[in-house]
């Protein structure tokens, strides 16, 4: 299932920095290695003559795919000053009287057709640009989306940010937090890391469950394995209490943790007919959980806007697709069977020395 932030067509104002004496390879370099890898993939990097904020080159991103779930269109936003890059999409902030925090959230709100609010970041970055949280109120708590506004208060930029001279993997991991975040299992030593980012009622994620989980399980030591949930809570109804079920289930009774992804994933259709605190009362007793313990986890308000601020990581580096998985530091488009990427985590554990 898919959650993609809208996207509007810019007025794009003149550039302050050009193309010229830019090392455009080093960036079509990075821009690949950051965006997702598709099968059959090729990229269009294009300099825009005309167009972004103050003190960034600009260039227009297309990546192509046979797989046509897989294909981006992304804004690249390069600092020759401090080699700042960000990828992502790009927005013109309407203008007129009132703060910038006030003419991000109407924009913001008007791309969403929800209200938001909008807090500065305080100082602004090297490069001039400001971090701003746009803050949607949902039934479940706040949720964060996060971008950037340039230096003359023209543009909201909204994508991962990275440096040039870093590996984008590195960057990567580091935003989503993966040394701390979701559940490991398997090597840590391994050179072989695979990350996935699955939403327990999504019917891919299960499909996915289903190819993946035999062949992770039996190669175990040869892998550096991390879950991560990213629930989509507004289309799925009860995706954010079983990734809160997940994770009392994990805190309480950790060697019962994987069990419970395969109950989850395996009955995805019958659990959707009964009130999910049901469901994970009757596993916690089939299994000889402490239920009240786990209780007392699944119904805290601080478990769960730390999942919805998982979430919120993980939109913010362009993740809003699930499964999402993340093979030595590249993410992988995982398309409506998952061929290509099954076949690119084979590899890369079957490859491994």
């Amino acid at each position: 299932m898919k959650r993609v932030l809208p996207a509007i067509a810019l007025a794009l104002l003149p550039l302050c920095a050009s193309a010229q004496g830019v090392d455009v390879g080093a960036i079509r370099t990075y821009v690949i290695k950051a965006l997702q890898k598709c099968p059959g993939a090729s990229l269009d990097l294009k300099p825009l003559p005309n167009g972004g904020p103050i003190g960034f080159t600009v260039f227009e991103a297309t990546l192509n795919s046979s797989d046509k779930n897989c294909t981006q269109h992304k804004y690249v936003l390069y600092s020759p000053v401090t080699q700042q890059i960000l990828i992502g999409n790009m927005f013109t902030i309407p203008p007129g009287g009132g703060s910038v925090e006030d003419r991000v959230s109407a924009l913001a709100s008007d791309l969403l057709n929800s209200p938001l609010q909008t807090k500065s970041g305080g100082f602004p970055l090297p490069d001039g640009l400001r971090a701003m949280s746009m803050v949607k109120q949902t039934k479940y708590g706040p949720f964060a989306y996060h971008g950037y506004v340039d230096s003359s208060a023209s543009f909201l930029v909204v994508g991962q940010r990275g440096n040039l001279k870093v590996d984008p993997a590195r960057s990567l991991r580091e935003a989503l937090n993966i040394e701390s975040a979701g559940v490991h299992r398997g090597s840590k030593t391994s050179k072989v890391e695979i990350v996935e980012l699955s939403d327990f009622e999504c019917p891919t994620c299960g499909r996915a469950h289903k190819k993946v989980e035999p062949f992770i399980a039996k190669n175990l030591s040869k892998i550096n394995y991390t879950r991560i949930d990213l629930p989509l809570f507004e289309h799925h109804e009860w995706a954010l209490d079983a990734a809160l079920g997940g994770h009392a289930v994990q805190k309480v009774a950790p060697t019962k943790y994987w069990s419970y992804v395969d109950f989850i994933f395996q009955n995805q259709e019958a659990i959707g007919r009964t009130e999910f605190a049901t469901v994970l009362k009757d596993f916690c007793t089939d299994h000889e959980i402490d239920f009240k313990k786990v209780e007392k986890i699944y119904t805290s308000p601080a478990e769960k806007q730390a999942i919805i601020d998982e979430v919120s990581r993980a939109f913010d580096v362009g993740i809003n697709s699930t499964p999402t998985y993340i093979v030595n530091g590249q993410m992988m488009g995982y398309g409506p069977e998952g061929t290509f990427t099954i076949e690119a985590i084979k590899n890369a554990v079957n490859g491994a020395k």
